[in-house]
């Protein structure tokens, strides 16, 4: 039960991250090569709404990752109970790989990652009636720590971009 927390954890770490470094892209930080920083990676879903979160949710667990009901969040609905605005269909899914977090969070420099877990994927609906997906880029958070977090980036990057096929 632990490791299943630690590497939800670990994900939204590398999420906060990738939240914060957006910001720092929109406010203009640019990236050694001159190019804006993209924390955040954002695909054009071919599904339907309801349709993409079932495919990601299924995707994520044939590859082993944990999806835990109590980790579904309805922001429009949560939006709209709040503030009376409704924004739309959009919803979170938070996910986790905890041997890869537990790896990670076995080590005191890496414990403040902790504040970035689980990986959230965001599926929204846009004013052009299209489905989206965004989540973390965790090529990004590799080149930002290096080492553990690298290895780690390169194990889960590839079963984050499965998680995306809607085939």
């Amino acid at each position: 039960m632990m490791k299943r927390t630690a590497s939800a954890w670990l994900l939204s770490l590398v999420t906060m991250g990738s939240l914060l470094l957006s910001a720092m892209a929109v406010a203009g930080e640019e990236a050694g090569n001159g190019k804006p920083i993209n924390m955040l990676v954002e695909v054009q879903s071919p599904l339907g709404f309801d349709e993409t979160l079932e495919r990601l949710e299924a995707n994520a667990k044939e590859l082993g990752w944990k999806v835990p009901s109590k980790w579904k969040v309805d922001f429009q609905r949560n939006l709209k109970k709040v503030t009376g605005t409704d924004i739309g269909p959009n919803r979170v899914l938070k996910m986790c790989e905890p041997k890869a977090a537990a790896k990670l969070l076995l080590k005191d420099e890496y414990k403040q990652l902790t504040a970035m877990m689980p990986c959230t994927i965001a599926v929204y609906e846009k004013s052009d009636g299209k489905t989206y997906i965004s989540m973390m880029n965790l090529k990004v958070m590799a080149e930002m720590y290096g080492g553990d977090v690298r290895d780690m980036a390169e194990e889960l990057g590839p079963q984050m971009e499965t998680m995306l096929t809607f085939d």
